[in-house]
């Protein structure tokens, strides 16, 4: 049973990790650099302290190792380019639905999950509720 659950949490780490490389080369090379963009609305002192902690004004593999070693060291995803002032850490933390929350560990453990009840009951309003 450890042995299971050892695997499934290497595969879950793994996959982690290959979406968050994949989402961070993504945004990186997106047409017109939206971190940028949005960095570039800031006050000055707001912009120079983005730029030095995730490395903004470094090449693309320099940034991608000191986003990684961010996310690895202190679990920081950084901030978040839509809400200014917010972390993505707390917006994911705040918004994560239930039901993906329920989901992702069922992908974990490999179980199916199923929520049961008469028609009209609220299960559907219950899996799209976020946690708050």
């Amino acid at each position: 049973m450890v042995k299971f659950i050892g695997k499934r949490l290497a595969y879950a780490v793994l996959t982690l990790f290959l979406i968050t490389t994949a989402t961070f080369f993504l945004v990186a090379g997106a047409p017109g650099d939206p971190i940028a963009a949005k960095v570039g609305q800031m006050p000055e002192q707001a912009q120079q302290i983005i730029r030095e902690k995730y490395g903004l004004d470094q090449p693309v593999v320099k940034r991608y190792t000191t986003y990684m070693k961010n996310l690895l060291t202190t679990g920081d995803f950084g901030e978040s380019i839509i809400y200014t002032g917010q972390s993505a850490n707390d917006i994911i933390k705040n918004n994560t639905l239930v039901s993906a929350k329920i989901g992702l560990l069922g992908l974990l453990f490999q179980t199916t999950i199923a929520i049961v009840g008469e028609s009209g009951c609220g299960k559907t309003v219950s899996s799209k509720g976020a946690v708050k």
